[in-house]
């Protein structure tokens, strides 16, 4: 894209670098507003600043060509006025608008499963995957991940209550631990009997639907020794006195705050699977919550 706008205006692309052309790219983009026909810069919008719990956004007429934002509240005098770009994540906030928030309530995590190559039933299990289209994750900039990609945002409640994990990504566990080719034929005829969504409803295997939540929960205890891993890595961010080692501390700052961020959401979701998967030794039977269908 570059080669060709540079290209097409010979006059200014002698002076212009694609290092250059990517520095006004990443300053315009940092401050663009999307609407569903394009994209545009609002004179003075992009003096406000970000807070996720404010309900102030930019509030487009595409017909009158006209943007306004509305505070959500009353403002002091000499009061900072904040809107919400959007329900973006740190990684978000932190790739387009270069900085991240100490807590962000919308924060999430995106996963990724395979199916072991050493599973037997892999080629079969694959192709069900596929077929039966689970639904690809779409990131905050609107693009697409693969099939068996999951996005994981913060489990309100360890108890059973709240929304719980996504039903796909519980779906994709209970397919992945099915051992035979019986268990496959059995979810691929309940999806076709009902909603045709592959394995959306609790097996009726109680130990083999705990099996394949432990899965799930071995999953994400490893991707959470690994964020704690970086976090212990990346250490505390102390500022010194010199211009560069702030600089340093600022940006090892923001990356904490989306490592940590991330690792409460992976937590939330650690929690809310070994409370799905506890078994009551006096009954004999597993214990669920409020929420325990897909």
């Amino acid at each position: 894209m570059h080669s060709t706008i540079l290209e097409d205006y010979p006059q200014i692309s002698r002076s212009i670098t694609f290092q250059d052309f990517m520095h006004a790219y990443a300053i315009v983009k940092s401050r663009a507003w999307g609407s569903r026909k394009s994209v545009s810069l609002i004179p003075f919008a992009d003096f406000l600043n970000h807070d996720g719990f404010s309900k102030a956004v930019v509030l487009n007429d595409e017909e009158k060509q006209f943007s306004e934002v509305i505070a959500d509240r009353d403002y002091a005098a000499h009061e900072e006025v904040l809107i919400r770009y959007g329900k973006f994540s740190n990684a978000t906030l932190l790739l387009d608008f270069g900085f991240a928030l100490p807590y962000n309530i919308h924060d999430q995590v995106k996963i990724q499963l395979n199916i072991p190559h050493d599973d037997l039933l892999r080629e079969m299990k694959s192709e069900i995957l596929q077929k039966y289209h689970l639904p690809t994750v779409e990131d905050d900039n609107g693009v697409d991940s693969s099939w068996n990609t999951f996005v994981i945002k913060e489990v309100k409640s360890a108890s059973g209550k709240g929304k719980g994990l996504p039903p796909s990504l519980r779906a994709f566990a209970r397919v992945l631990s099915s051992i035979s080719y019986e268990d496959l034929s059995n979810l691929v005829n309940e999806a076709a009997r009902t909603d045709g969504r592959l394995a959306r409803q609790a097996l009726k295997n109680g130990s083999r639907e705990i099996q394949a939540h432990e899965f799930l929960l071995l999953r994400i205890d490893q991707i959470i020794q690994e964020y704690i891993a970086c976090i212990k890595e990346l250490g505390p961010a102390n500022a010194n006195s010199s211009f560069e080692c702030k600089r340093y501390s600022l940006r090892k700052q923001m990356a904490l705050y989306l490592l940590m961020g991330e690792l409460r959401v992976l937590e939330s979701a650690s929690a809310w699977l070994k409370n799905y998967c506890a078994v009551d030794t006096d009954h004999g039977s597993w214990q669920l919550g409020d929420n325990t269908r897909a």
